[in-house]
């Protein structure tokens, strides 16, 4: 998992498990529900690494967990040599300022009794970043004009703008504190199709400006190729495979990484996938799996898979597969 610069962040066997109780009849069933279960990958600074899977698979729980928006149940989360899972409450809270986080749905992550520009100020106060409400709402609508919004709109509500404005409106406030590392949390899944590129390219523009290293969880194959430098495949809780963008959609090397792309639409019948995606659900994440997590849906799986389950390894230069018959089918 190598990259030109040292990782910014590094994350190692990083699990998130919750407990659940379900009423079966007369009795109740308690169950874990294993939504990451030894998360392995690394980001390089100054990089965009695309976390990619089915829904279901734990991508989201990953980012919120990777911030400790959600408290991890084992694992190391290493940023810039520090490990979050293990900081105390004041330490955290202290670099906090230097990760932000873009969530899915603008509407919902903006409080809708805020004005906006008292939204994108709430981080600045919140970090002592910027003394005196008059200077805390210049640098709001100073972020707003970066995000291509206008400084009058500081005195709106979320209510009075676009899917595609509230989502900038939410850029605004994770860059506020000039963080390092920004989770994007399928920011752009929500948005109309024509909206998608605008917020892209914003983005890749922010990166340049401000040095920004983003971890990208999508499930948008097309866009992450477009977004990504590097491209991490999930499953389960668990990367099945990672490397390079460009070496990844060229030649997948995981059955789950090659199934994926064949779902991608291709508008050129001629440059159409003979791949067959892969058939039925992701397994409920409360199962207790033995071997391959893949195995169930795997057209190549055999009885090792059944008996063992792999561990990442290198396949080619900058790749990793956690596959027993990696590269064949």
């Amino acid at each position: 998992m190598s990259g030109l610069n040292a990782p910014l962040l590094s994350v190692r066997g990083l699990k998130k498990h919750f407990h659940v109780t379900r009423q079966m009849g007369l009795r109740r069933v308690h169950e874990v529900v294993r939504a990451v279960d030894g998360l392995d990958l690394n980001v390089a600074a100054g990089s965009t690494v695309g976390l990619v899977g089915e829904s279901g698979c734990g991508k989201s729980t990953a980012g919120r967990t990777i911030l400790r928006l959600i408290e991890p149940t084992a694992g190391t989360v290493l940023f810039d040599g520090t490990d979050l899972a293990r900081l105390p409450p004041r330490d955290l809270r202290a670099l906090r300022r230097r990760m932000g986080i873009v969530f899915q749905d603008p509407m919902s992550a903006l409080n809708p009794r805020m004005a906006v520009g008292d939204i994108v100020a709430e981080p600045l106060r919140a970090h002592g970043i910027v003394a005196g409400r008059r200077e805390q709402a210049d640098r709001a609508q100073e972020l707003l004009e970066m995000v291509g919004l206008r400084a009058e709109h500081a005195s709106r509500f979320p209510h009075e703008f676009s899917g595609g404005q509230r989502q900038r409106i939410g850029i605004a406030r994770a860059i506020a504190t000039e963080p390092q590392l920004v989770i994007l949390d399928e920011p752009i899944s929500a948005l109309d199709l024509s909206i998608r590129a605008q917020i892209l390219n914003l983005l890749a523009d922010l990166q340049d400006r401000l040095g920004l290293t983003y971890l990208f969880i999508a499930h948008d194959l097309s866009v992450v190729r477009h977004a990504c430098s590097r491209v991490a495949v999930m499953y389960l809780g668990v990367i099945v495979e990672e490397g390079p963008t460009e070496d990844l959609f060229a030649a997948p090397a995981h059955p789950y990484t090659r199934a994926l792309l064949a779902s991608v639409p291709v508008p050129d019948p001629s440059k159409r996938s003979h791949r067959v995606p892969i058939e039925g659900d992701v397994p409920a994440p409360t199962q207790s799996l033995s071997g391959c997590r893949f195995r169930a849906r795997c057209p190549i799986a055999q009885d090792r898979c059944a008996k063992e389950e792999p561990e990442p390894a290198p396949f080619g230069p900058d790749r990793r597969v956690a596959c027993h018959f990696a590269g064949t089918g």
